[in-house]
């Protein structure tokens, strides 16, 4: 139905045929979190809900687009590997991502587009909407044009092109959105990108809560969202003085390769001797690092504006980041096992911990998002979660099929009904709830 009325908002603002007509989808990740950018592994699923696009080839290298929603104004831009952006914020951002990076890749002969975007994935709930965007741009400048490109090959350029928009993230969620595929989780490992398909337990899914906190892409929420890939490379710089005798690591997820943990009896007598304190000013960490803080800066702490990034009133927390990354890459390796043998429980226990250390460890959990994870435990789940980037957005649940009914009653009494009338009475309670399993990812439908 959303796709018959795409079409028919295309031919009515371009007066022409669409030729394609793509399908990006959002994402859950069951399990590892901000470990995708520190070369270590996540187990994301692709969802029933996504991104669509209706295009067609332009003469020229006029790309147009519109959107369904009016919030989402009219843009046009030219397609080239240097596209001035718009304001932080602004949706088309997202669009000129994938088409730099395209035009990066394959040069200025790429003809332009008109396209039509509509979805019915919620926006700033961290289902990936965003990721689901650049996909279906890039997906759609590729087919009108006629360019075949691998997916995993893709998945690896908009993972690159979206930090356009200005986020330092890893690849998970433009990787699951293309290979995502029905019944199966997907394990991705990175740099390079490989990926291994985990059929889903048989009898379960997975629920999905709105907190009705907006994971915001403003300008703030960006220095707060990058701060904790800066803290991990900051934990890079100071394993690698403190070890002169190792291949210097790119990542923390070069640490297995290197054997650095078989140097100590346990990870916390490793966290003891290199990150002994809980937080560090820049001097300290540029000193134990064997830098100035004015080259630590450069090298570390910058954003892709070239503006350093502002040190944090409370210090650089890198003990708790390279606890959080290290444990969760064992927890994400563990679910997969655990899925494999069809052990659901051990799975839901998983993902509490899971859930701890982003909370506890990383600092991405919100009052709200603690919660609703009480709230799905207390009323059935196995296991319950954040996913995503944090800062707000949902709360995923490993749930028994015939259990779910009466778990989503109870979330929305106990939390729609009750929490956010007590706490958040400025919130409108229409958030994300829904069962799923895991789903197909992109899709290219020629209509020639």
């Amino acid at each position: 139905m959303l796709m018959n009325e795409l079409s028919d908002s295309f031919r009515s603002e371009f007066a022409e045929e669409p030729t394609h007509c793509i399908s990006a989808p959002g994402r859950v990740n069951l399990i590892g979190e901000h470990t995708d950018y520190n070369g270590y592994p996540v187990l994301p699923m692709s969802i029933p809900y996504a991104v669509y696009a209706c295009a067609s080839l332009r003469p020229d290298r006029t790309v147009s687009i519109r959107n369904m929603q009016p919030q989402f104004p009219p843009r046009e831009f030219e397609t080239d590997a240097s596209i001035p952006p718009s304001a932080p914020g602004d949706w088309s951002n997202y669009v000129k991502a994938a088409v730099a990076r395209l035009a990066e890749r394959y040069g200025t002969g790429l003809k332009g587009m008109n396209v039509m975007f509509g979805g019915d994935i919620p926006s700033s709930a961290g289902l990936s909407s965003s990721s689901a965007l650049v996909v279906a741009s890039a997906l759609a400048l590729l087919a009108v044009n006629g360019v075949e490109c691998h997916p995993v090959e893709l998945a690896e350029m908009m993972a690159e092109g979206e930090r356009y928009v200005g986020t330092q993230g890893g690849g998970m969620d433009q990787a699951v959105c293309l290979l995502g595929e029905a019944g199966k989780a997907v394990r991705l490992d990175f740099f390079t990108l490989r990926h291994m398909h985990v059929p889903f337990p048989e009898g379960y899914s997975v629920l999905v809560t709105h907190s009705l906190i907006r994971a915001a892409k403003t300008e703030n929420a960006l220095i707060l969202y990058n701060r904790r890939p800066a803290e991990c490379r900051l934990a890079v710089a100071i394993i690698n003085h403190s070890f002169p005798d190792i291949i210097p690591l790119a990542r923390l997820g070069d640490m297995p390769d290197r054997r650095i943990l078989d140097r100590f009896d346990s990870l916390e007598s490793f966290a003891d001797r290199l990150f002994p304190e809980e937080s560090y000013s820049l001097e300290t960490a540029a000193l134990l690092a064997g830098e100035t803080p004015e080259h630590l800066v450069k090298k570390y702490l910058m954003t892709r504006q070239g503006v350093p990034m502002p040190e944090p009133d409370d210090g650089f927390r890198i003990r708790s980041r390279v606890l959080h990354v290290l444990t969760e890459a064992g927890r994400v390796d563990r679910s997969c096992r655990a899925i494999e043998r069809g052990d659901a429980v051990e799975f839901g226990r998983l993902m509490n911990e899971s859930h701890r250390s982003c909370d506890i460890e990383y600092g991405i959990s919100t009052p709200e998002l603690n919660t609703l994870v009480s709230i799905l435990r207390d009323a059935g789940a196995l296991g319950a979660r954040l996913t995503g980037a944090g800062f707000g957005g949902c709360a995923v649940a490993l749930v028994r099929d015939d259990m779910a009914d009466s778990i989503l009653r109870t979330v929305k009494r106990e939390y729609y009904e009750t929490y956010i009338p007590r706490n958040h009475p400025e919130l409108d309670r229409n958030g994300a709830l829904f069962v799923a399993k895991p789903s197909p990812g992109a899709t290219v439908a020629s209509l020639l």
